[in-house]
């Protein structure tokens, strides 16, 4: 009780009152956001290193309609720039190319970020410059003692394994990929995120195929994680996360001090999921469920964006019979492969 009020008193003693974003510029290297109020503009700005991602956070902030979520720069210095609100934060995302040093300056009415080229860069031929490798965490869900779901003679664990040893083959040509499970073994929950971690992943994917009581229940879902979640998605959630003993729900308010990262990592994942969810309607008979956020702990262990799928569900058989042959789940891995590489090109 005593930590949460801390964390509380925390969070208290950051909130600044409400100002107005009024304009936002981005020419030659340097992004100006004009604001109403006509004094010192206060920001928390965090930088990302492994993913390159500086953002500018403001609390309680007002934006005119006309100011635009996205924008597409992609010059030496900046790929794209993003503004998002989630719970009252407004976080301004500045995505770089490598190499950038940047430079906040902070004036009565405006807030300036200006980018250069890092003067520690070393300078490298045309000829020896390699694309930079991502690196994606598969992880096939369930394992060992830990069947998953059953259904029409079936074993959760052994489809999500088949698919996610498809997937990673098919991702190999491209990226750095690491199984969580190569074989049919137990991974605890948290083990499977800290893989990740300790991989420096740029992106966490988990294989399910769900279960309802009913066989009628059908189609593909795919989850982020998220602090704020739907009564069905924290039911899902649920459910996968009573497979390990030694998980438990932790309280939101021990998460808080990584809040920066949980916000920018929520809409990557976001978008990953929708790609992956289109891919899998447009190559399978299936129900279209949805993209939902929910309190996975494979997922809220994750440093990096992470997804978790939901083929289809195991208690109802035109759902499953599309995913135990080899041909049906090679076409699976190559659709989420698919999606996966409009993100990470």
């Amino acid at each position: 009780m005593k930590k949460i009020l801390l964390l509380l008193l925390l969070l208290m003693s950051t909130v600044v009152f409400s100002e107005t974003l009024e304009n936002i510029t981005y020419r030659n290297g340097v992004y100006t956001a004009v604001f109403k109020e006509n004094k010192r503009i206060n920001t928390n700005a965090t930088f990302d290193k492994g993913q390159s991602i500086l953002a500018l956070d403001f609390q309680n902030l007002k934006i005119k309609k006309n100011i635009p979520k996205s924008l597409n720069v992609k010059d030496q210095f900046v790929d794209r720039i993003n503004l998002t609100e989630i719970a009252g934060i407004t976080s301004i995302s500045f995505y770089l190319k490598e190499g950038v040093d940047y430079k906040i300056l902070s004036q009565n009415k405006q807030i300036q970020v200006q980018f250069s080229k890092s003067k520690e860069q070393t300078v490298i031929s045309n000829a020896s410059v390699k694309k930079t490798r991502y690196t994606i965490v598969i992880d096939a869900g369930h394992g060992g003692h830990d069947s998953g779901a059953v259904g029409n003679g079936y074993r959760e664990k052994d489809i999500a394994l088949s698919v996610a040893k498809k997937l990673a083959s098919n991702l190999k040509r491209d990226y750095n990929v690491i199984m969580t499970r190569s074989s049919d073994v137990f991974i605890p929950l948290q083990e499977r995120a800290n893989i990740g971690n300790r991989a420096k992943a740029d992106l966490f994917v988990s294989i399910h195929l769900n279960s309802a009581g009913s066989s009628s229940a059908n189609g593909a879902e795919v989850f982020y994680y998220s602090k704020k979640e739907s009564a069905y998605a924290a039911e899902v959630a649920r459910f996968e996360n009573s497979v390990d003993s030694g998980n438990v729900d932790i309280p939101f308010s021990e998460f808080i001090i990584n809040d920066i990262f949980y916000r920018i990592n929520q809409q990557k994942s976001a978008a990953v999921a929708s790609d992956v969810l289109n891919s899998l309607i447009n190559n399978f008979s299936l129900r279209r469920r949805g993209i939902f956020g929910a309190n996975f702990a494979v997922l809220r262990g994750s440093n990096s964006p992470s997804i978790l799928i939901e083929l289809g569900f195991m208690s109802n058989y035109g759902d499953v019979s599309q995913f135990t042959s080899n041909s049906g789940q090679e076409r699976a891995a190559n659709g989420i492969a698919n999606a996966i590489r409009k993100h990470f090109d």
